[in-house]
């Protein structure tokens, strides 16, 4: 029988989980008699709960919350200093209750906190990829963290700083769209270079790179409509280039997963893509902000045990 600690972020969904708690716990309670739960209180301290509760022997927790939640709480499974995993039998699970939902809803995690408290607890385990961004040049290499859905470099990450401002209990399922419409009326492409797998190289002005375990990023952008999250690679999307009426619309088919019809975007897979640039450009993972490249994105094929 598993150890279970359930990891709450009350301020996920814009603050109504929180109030939805109490029905969240119910739910959980129909299908796990023993559990413990704590609250976190500032961004970032699930994924040190999650670490020192998988030291303790917790082998299956249960996060409360959207894709940050999801996250975080995945970035605990890793050692601080290493890319080896705490417990190589403990698993996450995710009841969802957040504005920003992209992998669960492409893992098909129901909504419904009955019915996604009943998938964790009769789900076999599945084990999914986890991608690494390690920051800095060749030189030092020093600064990483893991992601589990999307990285991107470019518009997206642009999009996610111009968003930042705003405080999450006021963000809404269309908040990034109408970041996107107002940072592409000043945005411009950015030269990159890039290496595949330490062979393939690319080079030219690029308007969004996205490094892909998940299909979906963006509050239901279908930006890698192929990818998927165990089998040992990235898809890398590559989009060249367009003017602000090509943006417009070709924005659609982003929505309807046919993006990759466009002749301006370029579907890769790889394990390991180095990116560069002369200019500076930021980088956005699973819809936090990260640092500026150069970045080095690495894939740890099957290293998460997903409860679903």
């Amino acid at each position: 029988m598993n150890k279970v600690h359930v990891i709450v972020n009350p301020f996920s969904a814009r603050g109504q989980t929180e109030k939805r708690w109490e029905a969240i716990k119910h739910a959980i309670r129909s299908h796990f008699r023993e559990f413990k739960y704590i609250f976190t209180e500032k961004p970032r301290q699930a994924t040190e709960i999650a670490r020192e509760l998988l030291k303790q022997g917790f082998d299956l927790l249960i996060g409360v919350g959207g894709d940050g939640t999801l996250n975080e709480i995945s970035n605990g499974f890793f050692n601080a200093q290493s890319d080896q995993v705490i417990n190589d039998d403990a698993a996450v699970g995710i009841i969802p209750s957040g504005t920003g939902s992209d992998f669960i809803r492409f893992m098909k995690v129901p909504r419904e906190f009955d019915k996604s408290a009943a998938r964790i607890k009769n789900s076999p385990i599945k084990k999914i990829d986890i991608g690494k961004i390690t920051y800095g040049s060749a030189v030092e290499k020093n600064r990483s963290q893991y992601f589990i859905n999307v990285a991107d470099f470019g518009l997206g990450a642009e999009v996610i700083r111009n968003i930042s401002n705003i405080k999450s209990s006021r963000r809404g399922a269309f908040t990034y769209y109408r970041g996107l419409l107002s940072t592409m009326m000043k945005y411009r492409s950015k030269k990159v270079k890039l290496t595949l797998d330490d062979k393939e190289q690319l080079q030219g002005e690029y308007l969004i790179g996205a490094v892909a375990n998940g299909r979906i990023f963006g509050g239901g952008m279908i930006i890698a409509p192929q990818a998927e999250p165990d089998d040992g690679y990235f898809d890398l999307v590559l989009i060249k280039s367009m003017n602000k009426l090509e943006i417009l619309t070709n924005s659609r088919h982003l929505y309807s997963g046919t993006i990759a019809k466009n002749p301006k975007v370029h579907i890769l897979k790889a394990r390991n893509i180095k990116v560069e640039s002369p200019e500076e450009v930021h980088i956005e993972y699973d819809g936090e902000l990260g640092e500026k490249l150069p970045a080095e994105f690495s894939i740890i094929a099957r290293a998460l045990n997903f409860r679903i």
